[in-house]
């Protein structure tokens, strides 16, 4: 069926509610134009990558869904020996509908972690009927049982599965994300955690389970540190998109530091980061040379619009796979660390055969395939104990100010 057939069907079936499929490339055909299409249902024995873009909204980004797709399905054909054992890519293509109101539901993750108490206070600043939707939207439901509910239970989900098959079947699962798919992530992991209570997991096993599904995450916009998967952040100390950071990141925002590359402990959210993805202005460029955009050129380019001009990188766009003209030696470098993670887990993901259980291996080995490498990721962790240092010596009330000063900036967005 023509994915944009399916996108009707979808929308009447849930009317003002939100919905969520799966959907992989294809070859050009006449149902496919974009080659891109709704993908059969991925069975648990199955290695996946699962693209969770941050794109969304009223409608469907059709564009951005397919852009996402395209990149990493690529990366995994020409970086993985598919004839070991298939892998399939596929994204979630979401709509949002008229009633999951994204920023709030977003907005009310970062609550959980900071401001528990206050978390009743959003419910009160919506509307009642945009409540259920916006904080247990359906479509994250319909990802959750079309991607983790078969590798976690049997018999329609209500039985469970030994321990060492559980584990294999999300281990041989990867999700790539940016933006609001990071968010989506963590809320799959809630859904998880309740169903993995329901079918009887015990606490131990739940968290190994956990820790076998990786989630590379680029510019995530949620609490990255109170998650139980193995979430990896690459993201750049200047982008500005989130409402809410941590210490470390609004320090930076405030004084920014020509650092190249640094890696951030589990404790802050396992987190890969370049001091700015632009080299314009660092590492011995000179300052960006400033010209005159028409609102034409400027719609085209952030609408992705082919104007014929050099693709450019902004701080929150940034994502792996290939480089880009005005990326940073330091972007190079964290784009280099992210694609080994990629390529690693998904090696590992096909060497879950039979009995046979490997875990995911841990950060500096995903990162690092030579000695060359281990020895930069040793000195992005060295770099990134020297900023936590710094930042700890830092006046924490004026990092406050800034932080809510820069909150309170009024944002123009186009949905």
């Amino acid at each position: 069926m023509n994915i944009t057939d399916h996108i009707e069907d979808w929308r009447k079936y849930r009317g003002n509610l939100s919905f969520a499929f799966l959907a992989e490339r294809c070859p050009t055909s006449e149902d496919a134009p974009y080659r891109i299409r709704p993908s059969a249902p991925v069975l648990p024995e199955e290695n996946c990558v699962l693209v969770l873009a941050g794109t969304g909204g009223r409608g469907i980004n059709l564009r951005g869904y397919n852009g996402m797709l395209k990149k990493t399905d690529n990366f995994v054909k020409n970086n993985v020996d598919l004839s070991v054992s298939p892998v399939r890519v596929c994204v979630a293509v979401c709509d949002f509908g008229k009633k999951h109101l994204d920023k709030i539901a977003r907005k009310s993750g970062y609550y959980e972690a900071f401001w528990p108490d206050s978390v009743s206070e959003l419910k009160y600043s919506i509307p009642e009927d945009c409540i259920e939707e916006t904080f247990n939207p359906l479509y994250i439901k319909d990802i959750f049982e079309s991607t983790i509910l078969p590798r976690i239970s049997s018999k329609e989900g209500t039985e469970r599965l030994p321990l060492l098959r559980a584990e294999q079947n999300i281990r041989r699962l990867n999700i790539v994300a940016h933006c609001h798919g990071a968010f989506v992530a963590t809320q799959l992991e809630k859904l998880m955690d309740k169903k993995m209570n329901e079918l009887g997991y015990q606490a131990e096993e739940q968290q190994k389970i956990k820790d076998q599904l990786l989630v590379l995450s680029y510019n995530p916009d949620c609490p990255k540190w109170k998650t139980g998967f193995r979430f990896i952040s690459v993201e750049s100390s200047q982008d500005r998109h989130n409402e809410y950071h941590g210490y470390l990141r609004e320090w930076l925002l405030m004084k920014p530091k020509d650092f190249g590359v640094c890696f951030i402990p589990k404790i802050y959210g396992q987190t890969l980061m370049c001091a700015q993805v632009d080299k314009f202005g660092i590492e011995g460029n000179p300052p960006r040379e400033m010209k005159l955009m028409s609102a034409e050129e400027w719609f085209k380019q952030i609408h992705g619009v082919d104007t014929g001009k050099e693709k450019e990188l902004g701080e929150h766009d940034f994502m792996g796979f290939e480089p880009i003209k005005n990326m940073s030696k330091g972007a190079l470098k964290l784009q280099s660390f992210a694609n080994n993670i990629l390529r690693n887990a998904v090696r590992n993901s096909q060497k879950q055969n039979g009995e046979e259980f490997v875990a995911l291996p841990n950060i500096q080995h995903l990162t690092a395939n030579t000695l060359r490498q281990r020895y930069e990721f040793a000195r992005a962790a060295i770099t990134g104990c020297k900023l936590l240092l710094q930042m700890s010596h830092a006046d924490r009330q004026q990092i406050d100010e800034f932080a809510n000063a820069r909150r309170s900036i009024p944002v123009i967005e186009l949905d």
